[in-house]
């Protein structure tokens, strides 16, 4: 890894969270472009973007060598066509870092206004660093009776991290209404299931030290979850949040992001 500002002298806890949530930081140079800006908070228009970076290189261009503003030309067509993919709204800022020689180019929502910074050095870890300091990561967990998914929260970014598939849970019925013993079986396999997913929350939890719990899902299989949950996990629950089991994992980050947004207003 490079030396650089936010990383040979990390915090003991935020920079190694970045590293490892964004681990394509890791490659970067000491000639990555690095840029915090703002995001047009209505809708997603090409021509803000391309009068807010022309007016950042032109304030910032007296600081750049030659050489530096070899990397400027270079590397923000990548950022501005990464950005017209993402089409970013809902969150106030950005950081953007890029160096196409060692294949790096990411964006990263901000759930906070900051200071403008563009650079040309090692990536500028520190503004990240003091945000997270005061928002940790959060995990992220959603239940239905056969399986779940976990999502980290970190700044402004919804990240997939796991997706659990238990036992097949039958819905059957006898007679018009449901046989005692395929009800026991049923809600032994929920159980099952559920305590399955407590495991890999803890094992998450302990891994990450996520500060905040949000559980998502049906009611029935978060209620079995609860539950289960040792004080440790009980008394870190932020919240609920909603989350359908007929959306795909691009449309879930979509609405989770969404939803702690909100929490956030």
């Amino acid at each position: 890894m490079c030396e650089c500002r936010g990383v040979t002298r990390p915090h003991p806890t935020e920079i190694p969270y970045l590293l490892a949530f964004f681990p394509s930081l890791r490659a970067a140079s000491d000639r990555t472009l690095s840029v915090y800006f703002p995001i047009r908070a209505d809708s997603y228009n090409g021509r803000f973007y391309d009068l807010e970076f022309r007016r950042l290189t032109e304030k910032h261009r007296h600081k750049f060598s030659d050489k530096d503003m070899e990397v400027v030309e270079r590397e923000l067509p990548r950022v501005k066509a990464h950005l017209a993919v993402l089409r970013p709204t809902g969150c106030p800022f950005m950081a953007a870092f890029a160096d196409e020689p060692k294949g790096l180019l990411r964006l990263i929502r901000l759930p906070e206004e900051t200071e403008e910074r563009f650079e040309v050095d090692p990536p500028l870890l520190a503004p990240l660093e003091l945000m997270l300091r005061k928002k940790p990561p959060s995990l992220i967990v959603i239940v239905h009776k056969e399986e779940a998914r976990t999502f980290a929260s970190i700044l402004d970014e919804v990240i997939p991290q796991h997706h659990f598939e238990g036992t097949p849970v039958k819905h059957i019925r006898s007679g018009g209404n449901k046989n005692p013993n395929l009800q026991h079986k049923e809600e032994n396999r929920v159980k099952a299931n559920m305590a399955a997913v407590v495991r890999i929350i803890d094992r998450e939890v302990s891994a990450v030290s996520y500060k905040r719990l949000y559980l998502a899902g049906t009611d029935e299989a978060v209620a079995e979850l609860e539950k289960l949950l040792p004080p440790s996990l009980k008394k870190i629950i932020a919240g609920r949040l909603s989350a359908s089991a007929d959306r795909s994992v691009g449309e879930l980050e979509v609405d989770l992001r969404r939803q702690l947004s909100a929490t956030r207003a």
